[in-house]
């Protein structure tokens, strides 16, 4: 009761335990990070950054050894390439001083055209010998060639050989200069071979001049024509620019007539018919005219003429390929 006398009303008091509201569904619970969080999160995190770093030291590692591999694969793929290069020109150019001699050696100059007498022996030896000149030019000119050949390929140069291309592609220059220079060598000596055809038939032909003037009799000289015109006709066949110089051919013309004269003078004896020998006597001193009258020099002239541009050249081919 109230000091008023009425009624004291109490206040209710709250339940002794009252459930706690329940949580809104929409809302999420509160995280928290508690110091077990932290122990178990934390080397995780440092491990993934720590492979990350190493990944990245690996990768660039890698490239350094893929760029130095590469460096040194393509120095030594070029410099295998470039060693068997120097070698086979350093061979071409050592047998410079052997093929040059095909552009200078002249097989006429132990021939004397000129000459009532002259020394068959000796020319026909000379012949033999330049012959053989040849066939050792000729060699070197296609053992060199081929072996400059099979190096030529590789000196085209790849992807591994960027780093030393420069040095490839001065070799390729030299080996095509060598190449080259080889090429005018090899023409000089397809002339020296029909030069060297035309001298043994034209010197068979002089011996058969020269066994008709010893002929004794009429039957030796007439039995001495065929063989000597034989050896004519070859001879003039073979006496063919530009390997033959021009200036020869009138010689050799003069010679296949004086035998066709002196068949007419030999025909015009036995047939005791005087007029016939007459008009033979005088076509056969007409070609002895010709045939004295044969400038010699003027063939070296000629020979020195033609050869001298390949000579030229050839030394500025062989220059390169030397280095030069």
């Amino acid at each position: 009761m109230a000091d008023n006398g009425e009624p004291r009303i109490e206040p209710a008091s709250a339940p002794a335990s009252t459930p706690p509201a329940a949580a809104a569904p929409d809302s999420a619970p509160p995280i928290t990070a508690g110091p077990t969080d932290e122990l178990t999160a934390g080397p995780e995190v440092g491990r993934r950054r720590s492979s990350r770093r190493w990944l990245i030291i690996g990768t660039i590692a890698v490239l350094f050894l893929l760029i130095i591999g590469y460096v040194v694969g393509g120095a030594a793929a070029a410099g295998g390439e470039v060693g068997r290069a120097d070698s086979t020109l350093k061979t071409a150019v050592g047998h410079n001083n052997t093929i040059a001699a095909t552009f200078k050696t002249d097989p006429f100059k132990d021939v004397n055209f000129d000459s009532d007498n002259p020394d068959l022996g000796a020319a026909k030896a000379a012949v033999a010998t330049f012959k053989q000149q040849v066939s050792t030019w000729q060699a070197a000119v296609t053992s060199d060639r081929s072996a400059l050949q099979r190096v030529r390929p590789d000196l085209a140069g790849s992807f591994l050989t960027v780093p030393e291309q420069s040095t490839i592609n001065d070799r390729r220059h030299r080996v095509d200069a060598a190449l080259s220079a080889l090429s005018t060598a090899q023409k000089a000596i397809d002339i020296d071979n029909k030069r060297v055809a035309f001298l043994e038939a034209f010197l068979d032909a002089m011996a058969g001049f020269i066994a008709l003037g010893n002929a004794k009799d009429l039957a030796g000289v007439q039995a001495q024509l065929p063989t000597t015109g034989a050896n004519l006709q070859k001879a003039a066949q073979l006496a063919q620019p530009p390997a033959i110089p021009p200036e020869i051919s009138p010689m050799v013309k003069a010679m296949q007539q004086a035998v066709t004269h002196l068949q007419a003078m030999v025909t015009a004896v036995q047939a005791n018919d005087e007029a016939g020998f007459n008009r033979a006597t005088a076509a056969l001193a007409a070609d002895i005219k010709v045939m004295t009258s044969f400038d010699g020099d003027a063939v070296d002239k000629a020979d020195k003429a033609r050869f001298q541009p390949m000579l030229d050249s050839y030394n500025h081919d062989m220059k390169i390929a030397a280095g030069g």
